[in-house]
């Protein structure tokens, strides 16, 4: 169902339920009168503003090391906007990673989720977002996640993820990486207990 504007705010007109922000191409079905789908950061920020939409969601594919600063830029101007500063922002990540959640938490994104490679086709939005709850703020994931994990540029395209309580000197990857120091086991970690920092 179609929601409507306040009638009392002379600016406001009829709002989407769900604007979605994907430029993957991984959206699909997005024609009904309370959801929309836009390809890029400008259409969904002028959408925003004109639809009124209860929840706006980003979407961060899997994208080279550097590319998702328009997406950021894009959720903090929706933050600072009198228009659209009120509406939930949604964060749809491909994957953890810690320094593009801080990022995020920053512009002020309100809620985030792991969606992977997955099509958003509306019964899969409509999912996520009735599922949607506290433990889905940004806050709580950056609780999960080690805050020693360390991103280092290798080119364009591939980071290196290190240990910064090992002075940088331990590759993360594979099963240790996503078992331990992107769950809260981090915290029994022998390196997160007794970090070996620079004095």
């Amino acid at each position: 169902m179609k929601k409507q504007g306040n009638p009392n705010d002379p600016g406001a007109t009829s709002g989407l339920r769900l604007l979605l922000c994907d430029a993957t191409g991984k959206a699909c079905g997005m024609s009904s009168l309370d959801e929309a789908w836009v390809s890029s950061p400008i259409q969904c920020f002028d959408n925003a503003v004109d639809m009124n939409p209860e929840l706006i969601a980003v979407r961060f594919g899997q994208m080279p090391v550097g590319d998702s600063g328009i997406l950021v830029e894009l959720i903090t101007a929706l933050k600072r906007n009198s228009h659209t500063r009120r509406r939930p922002v949604l964060a749809l990540l491909h994957s953890k990673h810690r320094k593009l959640l801080e990022e995020i938490h920053l512009a002020g994104a309100d809620l985030v989720r792991y969606v992977g490679e997955t099509m958003l086709d509306p019964p899969r939005l409509n999912q996520i977002i009735d599922g949607l709850n506290p433990d889905d703020r940004l806050a709580a994931h950056l609780a999960v996640i080690c805050r020693f994990l360390h991103y280092n540029s290798m080119d364009s395209r591939h980071e290196l993820i290190v240990c910064g309580a090992y002075l940088d000197r331990m590759v993360l990857g594979g099963d240790r990486l996503h078992q331990l120091c992107e769950t809260e086991d981090h915290r029994q970690c022998e390196y997160f207990l007794n970090p070996r920092l620079n004095s």
